[in-house]
């Protein structure tokens, strides 16, 4: 049996956010890698003292961001596999609270700002159709929640592959599965969605004009005015960004 203060009884407070925590960092203190097995749910549900129905909201978020897998007469398993926010040290602490998601903020404004400039001069005539075409598959999704975070999660990925700098886009790839969350949450904020998308079409234009300056102006009022809406959703208590 494991042996861990994370399997420990929880207060009824903000339960599954609560159950969330505890099993990442009983993932992350045990170091378990993509693939291993988990307790039960009849184990877990006594270990920390919580109803099934409980367990189960949270359950669904962690695979919804990849953290873990449920097979079918299995059990379930830490994620596996490229979707996994495991496999992806940056992403671990996204999950821990108000901090985390001010720096996530903080960190996509430092490095998406300066890829949107770098994609207006280095660009490819084929990588800025690419980003064209990441931008109309968003306006035909507006009415599909689902499909329209991947495209807009695909559009930044197409606009940080232009800006030629390996590191940097590997760093927002890294985001891949955080940062289709915070689209979802966000997306949903709007009463009219097109208030999403139109906050894209600018950063598409100046770097189709190869205007270095606008197309980092574009990216950084689209990331402001998206990061205030998160944290508007996910800590509302705490006023603007």
């Amino acid at each position: 049996m494991i042996e861990s203060p994370h399997l420990a009884p929880i207060a009824r407070t903000t339960l599954t956010d609560e159950i969330v925590k505890r099993l990442v960092g009983l993932i992350l203190d045990q170091g378990l890698k993509p693939g291993d097995k988990l307790p039960s749910e009849r184990e877990l549900c006594a270990r920390l003292s919580v109803g099934r129905s409980s367990l189960r909201e949270a359950i669904k978020t962690m695979t919804a961001l990849g953290v873990v897998e449920v097979a079918v007469g299995e059990g379930m398993f830490v994620g596996r596999g490229q979707s996994s926010i495991l496999t992806k040290p940056l992403s671990w602490a996204l999950l821990m609270g108000e901090r985390s998601t001010r720096e996530l903020i903080e960190a996509r404004r430092v490095v998406e700002v300066e890829l949107a400039g770098m994609a207006a001069e280095r660009a490819t005539e084929e990588e800025i159709a690419t980003i064209a075409e990441r931008l109309e598959a968003m306006r035909a999704s507006l009415t599909d929640v689902d499909t329209y975070s991947r495209c807009d999660v695909e559009f930044h990925l197409a606009v940080a592959r232009a800006g030629h700098n390996q590191v940097l886009h590997h760093v927002v790839d890294t985001l891949r599965q955080i940062l289709r969350v915070w689209i979802v949450e966000v997306l949903l904020s709007y009463e009219d969605k097109t208030e999403s998308f139109n906050q894209h079409v600018p950063i598409y234009e100046a770097i189709r004009a190869r205007d270095v300056q606008a197309a980092r102006a574009a990216m950084r009022a689209h990331l402001d005015s998206a990061g205030a809406r998160l944290l508007d959703v996910a800590l509302p208590a705490d006023g603007s960004f």
